[in-house]
């Protein structure tokens, strides 16, 4: 294990803070493409296109060219006319053209770029926690590798056995720690030139890996416990991993351990939440999440309280069916007015009981509100 300064992470807090870095990150990406698109995905005007696909119809038709050709050389010339009009229009008059498009385009796209702002700021802070300690792990790293090189490779004849041993735990280490670059997120370990000088000295020389002696321990040690870590990390969270619709996993163990009782939709929610925190090992997160309708009923707007993996928190309305998750469900006032109000940290999970398995697929608020139709189909009714 590095030599850590008392001021920067644990190994353990290393772990946690990579996850919150790589999950900010993965935000950004999706963030950044959803503003480019936003940019990019400018709209013709119905009206703007039928004015002038009508006006270039009439001079091509004056001057004397065909029916046909001049039907597609207007369609072709009013698209592009109208894109260059709209393009330089006030935003008045693509407010008109359009029906509020630009203006709730423009609006969404502000939105993104504070959206960007906020989460470029958290990524760095995270930055900031990560780069002191793997900076550590780096230096301790290559400095027992330059030490155990100089004393024991470096300008020394091949053919003895000492050597030869030497040269094997050396290229056996260095096999070992070049995977560990992947993990690290700020640093890298150099190995460049340890790879050249390994590929130069065992260029037609064979030999057999020697049993592994205690002076490059430490360094194999730390690799195994930081790339042993990352694995465990792996667990995708729930909201994303059920994006698109499946079983859920490890559905028996899940089941036998939590006792469901008659697999409602809610338990099952809540349930794959707090097994999820456990298995990247946030206990902590899987001891707060709480079943909100079953403790305190329906009123907050929605079912299931959990969090992110950087403690900020999740809310979940479930909606169970027992016939297809793409069938039709209701949704109330309340209900509909929170998910309005929380589009970057509400979620809909659609819970599938049917048949031994049940099945789930995920949506946030936003994707939920954006893709779905709202059709009123009750009305209160007061005496006058």
């Amino acid at each position: 294990m590095p030599e850590i300064n008392s001021k920067e992470l644990t190994l353990k807090e290393y772990k946690e803070e990579v996850s919150v870095y790589k999950n900010y990150k993965e935000d950004l990406y999706n963030l950044q493409k959803e503003l480019h698109d936003l940019k990019s995905g400018e709209e013709i005007s119905p009206i703007l296109f039928g004015i002038f696909y009508i006006l270039t119809l009439w001079i091509f038709l004056t001057n004397g060219t065909s029916l046909w050709e001049s039907l597609f050389y207007s369609l072709f010339l009013g698209g592009i006319a109208c894109l260059f009009i709209s393009a330089i229009l006030p935003d008045s008059l693509n407010n008109f053209f359009n029906f509020g498009k630009p203006n709730q385009k423009k609006q969404l796209y502000e939105e993104a770029k504070e959206r960007i702002e906020r989460i470029e700021e958290l990524k760095e802070e995270a930055h900031k926690k990560i780069q002191p300690f793997e900076k550590a792990v780096c230096d301790r790293c290559q400095k027992q590798l330059s030490e155990f090189f100089e004393q024991n490779l470096y300008k020394k004849r091949s053919g003895s056995q000492q050597f030869e041993e030497a040269l094997a735990e050396f290229s056996s280490t260095i096999e070992e720690i070049s995977p560990i670059n992947s993990v690290l997120v700020t640093s890298h370990i150099p190995l460049n030139e340890y790879k050249e000088y390994l590929k130069k000295r065992t260029t037609n020389h064979s030999f057999q890996t020697s049993k592994k002696n205690e002076k490059l321990a430490s360094v194999r040690d730390f690799v195994k416990s930081i790339s042993e870590s990352q694995k465990q990390k792996e667990a995708i969270a729930p909201e994303k991993l059920y994006r698109t619709a499946r079983k859920i996993d490890n559905w028996e163990e899940i089941n036998k351990k939590r006792k469901l009782t008659g697999k409602k939709g809610e338990e099952i929610a809540f349930a794959i939440e707090q097994e999820f925190f456990e298995s990247i090992g946030r206990k902590d997160l899987a001891q707060k999440v709480r079943h909100i309708a079953a403790e305190d009923g329906d009123g907050l707007g929605y079912d299931v309280l959990s969090f992110f993996e950087n403690g900020k928190e999740k809310y979940i309305e479930v909606k169970s069916t027992t016939t297809s998750l793409s069938s039709s469900f209701y949704l109330s006032r309340n209900e509909l007015g929170f998910l309005k109000e929380h589009n970057e940290d509400a979620f809909i999970y659609r819970v599938l009981i049917s048949g031994d398995e049940p099945q789930i697929k995920t949506e946030s608020s936003r994707e939920f509100l954006e893709k779905n139709d709202l059709i009123p189909v009750q009305y209160i009714v007061k005496a006058k």
